[in-house]
């Protein structure tokens, strides 16, 4: 995911609502793992931090986020600017997104990976939950450059940056048929929506 601060500049680790906060099913001061329990994390030994807010995600109406933010522990180092193999992150995106933009990610299944912006402002972008199917508008499409996926399941709450290194979406979904390249499309949250909606910045 991406490193973040609230007002009171606690910092904190940003990722998805289905993630860290397990679909609305979590409570607020929940601990967080690293790695997580679906690769052997343990709680308290791999605890990283407390799940501290996250936007409910609504299963009858239209959603425009899947997100959630969790403050580290006393002690708990972290890089913000580190993108493993694609740099050293920038900061946040103030030019809109277009489609044909480049762009890359950092990810717990495939790693690092680079794409290609399909389309923007998506509406109507249906998204299967264990709670159930979930409707998202505004959202941003992105498929695989060459013949790889731009993201697989375990992906989620991977930050997207342009070609230079600037944020410009939170991963939270996608399928692995479709594209032109037949690898399936990711869809990602506009990040400005992201943090407008939890009220915190982006620790560059």
């Amino acid at each position: 995911g991406a490193f973040a601060q609230s007002a009171v500049q606690e910092p904190m680790v940003l990722s998805n609502n289905h993630v860290l906060a397990n679909e609305n099913n979590a409570t607020l001061g929940d601990s967080i793992l690293q790695p997580g329990p679906y690769d052997g994390g343990q709680n308290p030994g791999d605890k990283i931090g407390s799940l501290t807010q996250f936007i409910p995600l609504n299963f009858t109406g239209v959603n425009t986020v899947d997100c959630a933010v969790a403050t580290l522990d006393g002690g708990i180092t972290f890089d913000s600017k580190n993108l493993d193999l694609v740099g050293q992150f920038s900061g946040v995106r103030t030019p809109p997104v277009d489609i044909g933009d480049t762009v890359a990610k950092v990810g717990r299944t495939t790693g690092v990976t680079h794409g290609t912006v399909t389309a923007i402002e998506l509406d109507n972008v249906t998204v299967g939950y264990d709670n159930g199917n979930a409707t998202f508008d505004g959202q941003i499409e992105i498929e695989g450059t060459g013949t790889l996926p731009f993201s697989r399941g375990g992906d989620s709450g991977s930050l997207i940056v342009d070609q230079d290194n600037l944020a410009l979406a939170l991963l939270f979904a996608g399928g692995e048929t479709g594209g032109t390249n037949g690898q399936g499309l990711t869809y990602a949250n506009p990040i400005a929506a992201v943090l407008q909606a939890l009220s915190i910045t982006l620790i560059v």
